[in-house]
């Protein structure tokens, strides 16, 4: 029976990691697990078997990173189109008629440095050479799955519609329904769903509860089949290794919890192993996808318009423009006004965002977050946070920033943080020798 046609019959049971398990097998972190398709066919072969065997209804090839651009990196580039045939033929193989075969697609590295911004056409062009790979190995759909970028997912849907096979488009979500690039699950779905996906899904992410809050989200903005790949919660670093600690069971009683959300492709993501998707398989193997009805329709992008999912910032106009930003210090005491005023003659000056330093040379200083979020809120104008390790600990930094996202500060610059010790005056460091021990450990502090 053809992939969406049993969906809408049953709800499918989906593979779990396949780089936790090829690390747990022995393959170290720091190798091309893609590569593997060419050199070491067998264990992959071995590990698609295993999730079959453990109820896997459809398997996902091991191409999740094997584009130009990740490849190429490594000086593999040219073996694009072997690695992903290869990777769709070991699924194939492994799968036999008891599974569908799930071409992986994941997103494109991150530039760095001074790596030019890729257009749109080299973007598709790099997800057409991985597609065709798919596609002569073999597949009966595509994923692509863990993106944060909305436009780039839009393109890759786009391209994958000259195959006329099934697109899950999948998105990664933080805490908050929003993804690092910023796009929210309301967009995703307009853009998508116009761009021609079959099914909209969400995967990775923060564990199997935010997952269900996603997926809330778009039953109720969307008609078409979702779909749900969870993280294993997060991981552990125990005796060296990533370790990731959620239970099977638990795993699959949070499944049915997705299925009743709307989910009708379930799996799993990091950390999940064959152990997580053989309980999965028996807590929904056979069981029929919730009905619902969407109460927001979903309506198409406007013709002629490429849909921007960057947040409003004073980095959207990137590359295509000066952006001048300009650092104030914050007060020592708790007057705010000249800070207040400095800013706004910035901002009409034409600074686009204002730095506000975290008690620079050590000294003293009203608390920048709330400052910043001042500034932002009464001039509407970008702050640039600066945060300091120096005085805070893992915990502390953690805290701070989950904070600053509260009040909306969505940029951080992160900075070591001066010394104390490095400012301080040699005439002042030669008085300092007669003062009591007390004293200079309150002044070092």
């Amino acid at each position: 029976m053809p992939f969406l046609e049993q969906l809408h019959h049953e709800i499918l049971i989906g593979d779990g990691a396949i780089g936790t398990m090829l690390y747990a097998k022995g393959i170290p972190l720091d190798a091309n697990f893609e590569h593997l398709n060419l050199v070491q066919p067998e264990l992959v072969r071995e590990l698609h078997r295993d999730y079959v065997a453990a109820g896997a209804q459809v398997i996902e090839t091991n191409t999740f990173g094997a584009n130009a651009l990740k490849l190429g990196a490594i000086g593999i580039g040219h073996k694009v189109a072997a690695i992903n045939r290869r990777g769709a033929e070991l699924a194939r193989d492994a799968a036999g008629v008891a599974a569908y075969v799930a071409g992986s697609v994941g997103p494109l590295p991150r530039l760095r440095g001074d790596e030019r911004e890729l257009s749109p056409e080299s973007i598709a062009t790099i997800f057409r050479e991985q597609l065709r790979g798919l596609v002569d190995g073999g597949v009966d759909l595509f994923i692509l799955e863990t993106f944060s970028d909305l436009d780039h997912l839009q393109i890759a849907v786009t391209v994958a519609r000259e195959f006329n096979l099934p697109i899950v488009a999948s998105m990664a979500y933080l805490e908050g329904g929003r993804t690092a690039s910023g796009a929210d699950v309301a967009t995703a779905v307009r853009v998508l769903t116009a761009a021609g996906a079959d099914l909209l899904g969400v995967n990775c992410g923060a564990g199997p509860l935010e997952v269900i809050r996603t997926l809330e989200q778009l039953a109720d903005l969307t008609d078409l089949p979702l779909s749900a790949y969870a993280n294993s919660g997060f991981p552990e670093y125990v005796d060296g290794r990533s370790v990731y600690l959620t239970t099977p069971e638990y795993f699959a009683e949070r499944s049915v919890e997705m299925a009743a959300a709307g989910a009708h492709l379930i799996g799993g993501c990091c950390g999940t192993t064959p152990a997580h998707i053989r309980q999965l398989h028996s807590r929904l193997h056979s069981l029929t996808p919730t009905a619902r009805k969407a109460r927001t329709a979903a309506t198409p992008a406007p013709a002629n318009r490429l849909p921007s999912t960057r947040q409003a910032g004073f980095l959207a106009d990137w590359g295509k423009c000066p952006v001048v930003t300009v650092e104030l210090d914050p007060p020592k005491g708790l007057d705010v006004s000249r800070v207040l005023a400095g800013s706004r003659a910035l901002r009409d000056a034409g600074a686009l965002a204002i730095n506000l330093a975290e008690n620079p040379l050590a000294r003293v200083r009203m608390g920048n977050i709330a400052l910043a979020h001042r500034i932002q809120q009464e001039l509407g104008i970008d702050v640039i946070v600066h945060i300091t390790c120096r005085d805070r600990n893992l915990l502390g930094l953690q805290s701070e920033l989950m904070g600053a996202s509260l009040l909306g500060i969505r940029h951080i610059l992160a900075v070591t943080g001066d010394r104390p010790a490095s400012v301080i005056k040699p005439t002042l460091r030669r008085s300092l020798t007669s003062t009591p021990l007390v004293c200079w450990h309150w002044l070092m502090a």
